[in-house]
Parts: C-alpha cells; structure tokens; sequence
C-alpha cells in the first residue's frame, strides 16, 4: 500500500491552518502556531465483526482487517482438527480453499495470498503448505512436530521459532528450510509479529515448567536479542500485525488487554470485549487487526481500529 509520502513526496507543505480531514502520517507547517504538526495514532478501540461459519479455537491467522485469513482449528481433541479455511473482507467470512490436511497450533504469516501454513498439531504435524488465494501447495516439511510453531514472514522469506519441541529457530527461502539459533529462552505458547529478518516473539509458557512470561525477543536474521519486556505476563490470546515488528500490538489470552509496542515501549491501547486465546489473528500495522474464534469455540470476530490525532512536532 503507498505511503502519504510515496503519493505526495517529502516536501512538507505550508499552511494557515490545519487540514480539515489529515491522513495518518500526513506532515505540515502552521504557519499561524508556528509550528510543524502531524497526524499520528492514538489509542483505538474493537468492535464486532462478522461470525465464523464454525466456532472453533487453536486457529491460525494471516492477512489484515479487510483481508483476513483464518486457518484449521478444532473444537477439541485432535480428532476434531479441520482442514477448513475462510477469508474475511472485514465485514463476512467466507469458505477458502481446503488445506491439504487437517491441522491446528500451526504458524501461519503472510497476506491472504502470500501465506505459509507450517508445523501445528493434527494428521501431519511436520507438514507445511503454501497459499496463493485460491489452493494449496505442498512443500518441503519442517521434519519434526511443530505444534505451537510460531512465524513472521510470509510464503517468500519467513522464520518460525518457539516451536514445543524444538528450540531451534527455521528460516523459509522460498524453496528449502534451514535450521537457525536456537532461541535464548525457549516458550511456547508465544506470538509472533514481524518479517523473516526482523521478528519478535512474545511471552508464552516455559516449556521447562509452564511459567508464563512477558519476554520479548527479536531474531534480525542472524541472531537473537532481547528488547523491553511487556508489562503484562501471559500465553497467547494472538498477535496483529505480520510486517512491522516497530508498529505492533499484543492481545493477552487471559485478560482483554491489548498492548502497543511503537519500537521503543509498550503502552495499553483499547481492550477486547472478551478475553480469548487460540483465536485466529493478524492485521498490517498496529492501526488496524482483528481477531476470531478462540476461547470455548467461539465464532466471534473483534476488529481492532486505531484512533487519529494531531500532534505537534518538536525536538524536545
């Protein structure tokens, strides 16, 4: 999607007043306040969206509000696991293509017809698929059970970590996997934002003891590190926000907070009506997410819409 900047460029226009209607990350000079403004963010609230056909938790998500992806699941043991995908044009869901097995607790990353389905719990935990928006294709499996595999990326470059058992991280070049550094501190239960080179994962449950955790850790495409830990501790209630890992938000599956990291720090933004986990989630920016399905078989859908405010801009 083109920028404010790639429409209009990087000169900064000057003004008498503000404007009417500013777009987010539009930039100008008032020349009255004598001052340089901005449209940012603010703190944004969920609403309801469409219903799920089928109710049903430990789903896997890709895509964005007005083109969402959800993926698998089941409504219980493994036996109840499904191969059933379904689209969402932010305000319906539709059946999509059937996956090529039935699956759940799988990563999944990517737009709608760039997603990459791997690892997961079901008739083929290894396996690993890719989706161009109508089918299914089969590639190269993971080669261990990835149940709880999470991943950013999409079917072109995407890394996965934080798998049950494996601690190692794996990198998708498109045609072949390899096997990365292991993480510092091995979770489960984590979520995952970001792209193949620049990838966080968040809290999760130890897999030595099942201790909750708010650690943050980032993988740049050769290592790890760790950032500012989030406030909160917790399992997975689902991540928004596949592409930028600086401009991404968080859902606890405990309680419905909802967490904004801006690159520097976490802030609470608006809160779910419900609090959920297993729900299938994702979104483009910490702007604009949803989330589906989850907690008790659910077939609710909450989309998430950030606020706009002018700002002025200053060096102090």
């Amino acid at each position: 999607m083109a920028t404010y900047i790639n429409i209009h460029g990087n000169n900064i226009p000057i003004r008498a007043s503000d404007p009417s209607n500013p777009v987010q990350g539009e930039i100008w000079y008032n020349t009255t306040t004598n001052s340089l403004k901005g449209q940012g963010f603010s703190s944004g609230a969920w609403s309801s969206g469409g219903n799920l056909p089928t109710g049903r938790s430990a789903l896997s998500g890709s895509g964005s509000t007005p083109a969402g992806f959800a993926m698998g699941g089941g409504t219980g043991p493994t036996a109840s696991y499904v191969s059933a995908t379904n689209t969402y044009n932010g305000t319906a869901w539709t059946a999509g293509g059937a996956m090529t097995h039935t699956a759940a607790y799988a990563a999944a990353c990517g737009t709608i017809p760039t997603t990459i389905y791997a690892g997961g719990d079901g008739n083929a935990p290894g396996a690993s698929n890719t989706y161009n928006g109508t089918a299914w294709t089969s590639i190269p499996a993971l080669g261990f059970d990835g149940y709880q595999l999470k991943g950013a990326g999409d079917k072109a470059n995407a890394f996965m970590a934080q798998g049950y058992y494996s601690s190692s991280g794996y990198y998708w070049n498109g045609s072949s996997w390899a096997t990365k550094t292991a993480v510092p501190t091995h979770n489960y239960n984590t979520s995952a934002v970001g792209t193949y080179n620049d990838a966080s994962f968040l809290g999760g449950n130890a897999v030595a003891g099942g201790a909750v955790s708010n650690i943050h850790l980032n993988w740049n495409g050769s290592s790890w590190s760790t950032r500012t830990v989030m406030p909160v501790s917790g399992g997975t209630g689902g991540q928004i926000s596949n592409n930028a890992p600086t401009s991404s938000f968080w859902v606890q599956a405990t309680s419905p907070t909802t967490l904004n990291w801006d690159g520097s720090s976490w802030t609470t933004v608006g809160s779910l009506s419900t609090a959920r986990s297993g729900g299938a989630s994702s979104g483009s920016s910490s702007a604009e997410g949803f989330i589906a399905g989850g907690s008790g078989n659910t077939t609710a859908t909450e989309e998430f819409v950030a606020g706009s405010v002018t700002k002025t801009i200053s060096t102090s």
